[in-house]
This record gives C-alpha cells, structure tokens and sequence, in this order.
C-alpha cells in the first residue's frame, strides 16, 4: 500500500466516525495526550485528515468514581 494510499484510509476512517467519537478525538487537540498522539502518527497524516472543530464539548468525568 502507497503512503497516499494510506492516508486517505485513515481520513476515510476518520470520517466514518459517528460525531460523538469524532468529538473525542477533536477535543484532544491543544492537550498533552493531542500533542503525543500527532507526534506518533506525524504530520503527513495530521495534515491530511481534516478534524474540524467539535460540535459540542466534550465534558471530562472527575472524581474518585470516575476511574
């Protein structure tokens, strides 16, 4: 498989997402966790997959009962 080959499967993946777990991803980016996860997969896919900006929020669970 060619690398182009490869990045429009991970867009094509990306946008196969249902909104929700897109939002996920989305609010990843600015974090620590976002900044690894680019680093891992690098720019040549994080450019070439168009996030887009989160519907809604996505609201992070706190507390001892969220673990």
């Amino acid at each position: 498989m060619e690398f182009t080959q490869y990045t429009e499967l991970v867009a094509k993946r990306f946008n196969g997402l249902q909104e929700d777990d897109k939002d996920i991803i989305r609010s990843l980016m600015g974090t620590s966790q976002g900044r690894v996860l680019g680093k891992v997969l690098g720019p040549e896919i994080m450019t070439n997959v168009n996030l887009g900006k989160a519907k809604k929020p996505v609201v992070k669970k706190r507390g001892l009962a969220t673990r």
